[in-house]
């Protein structure tokens, strides 16, 4: 059981350094191919652009599971504690209603995207702006987390004042 939890746990991760290892990989065999056997993979680089543009949403959401996400941290450490659970609070409301507004916009472009075809890898290109919704889900979620944990906290606060 403590396999399927960590598992879990670390879905997007494990995700993560299989798309990258993946992309090693493929750029390892792309070079070798070219320049020892003179005769170039065709699709290696139109993949290669899709794992690394996946492999970035993916960035993007595990980063903010562990909230270490882009801010700025001039005035973060300066405030009382109370306000700033408090500007988390209003951040994290942010980034979920975006994410929400991202993933619903996401759907729709995967969507309409069925038709197009990669032009050397003849993948639809359905699956490769599906990450859009996939990424902006998994923000939302964590966004959704971490605002919970800030109100709990502020909520504390306030009740030891």
């Amino acid at each position: 059981m403590t396999f399927l939890k960590r598992f879990y746990n670390n879905f997007l991760e494990i995700f993560a350094v299989l798309t990258f290892l993946a992309l090693i990989l493929l750029t390892f065999f792309q070079v070798s191919s070219r320049y020892v056997f003179q005769a170039p993979i065709t699709f290696s680089e139109e993949m290669g652009r899709f794992l690394f543009i996946w492999m970035s949403f993916l960035g993007a959401a595990i980063a903010m599971k562990h909230d270490k996400h882009i801010r700025l941290d001039v005035f973060h450490g300066k405030i009382r504690p109370a306000l700033r659970h408090l500007f988390d609070v209003s951040v994290f409301l942010l980034i979920l209603c975006f994410s929400v507004l991202v993933c619903a916009q996401g759907l729709k472009l995967s969507a309409a995207t069925t038709r197009q075809i990669a032009p050397v890898s003849r993948i639809p290109m359905a699956y490769m702006y599906l990450i859009i919704p996939i990424s902006a889900f998994f923000m939302g979620c964590y966004a959704a987390r971490h605002l919970i944990l800030r109100l709990r906290q502020l909520l504390q606060i306030r009740r030891e004042q």
